[in-house]
């Protein structure tokens, strides 16, 4: 009975039911990240592994901002727009070290 039932929902050969084209997806779509973006969460990312293995700082979780950084006890709110500015105002020239 519950095959008959599957059957009937679904359609010929267990196709899927049609969906209604006019139907809003649950999440609203995002657009694509840009290379700048990611490369902003990369080096957001790197600077956090540094923090945790020099400085003593603990990964973090914000119910509303997602990962943090917790240093001290507390965030480190300040972090993302350094890294913007890095990204934004850095040398891209390599460095004459030697």
């Amino acid at each position: 009975m519950a095959r008959e039932e599957t059957a009937a929902v679904s359609g010929p050969q267990g196709a899927a039911p049609p969906r209604d084209a006019h139907a809003l997806p649950l999440f609203p779509l995002q657009p694509p990240r840009t290379a700048r973006e990611l490369l902003a969460d990369h080096i957001t990312a790197m600077v956090c592994c540094a923090a945790m293995d020099t400085a003593g700082a603990a990964p973090g979780l914000d119910w509303l901002d997602g990962p943090t950084l917790l240093l001290g006890g507390g965030r480190a709110t300040d972090l993302s727009p350094q890294v913007l500015t890095l990204i934004e105002d850095g040398d891209p020239s390599p460095s004459d070290s030697g």
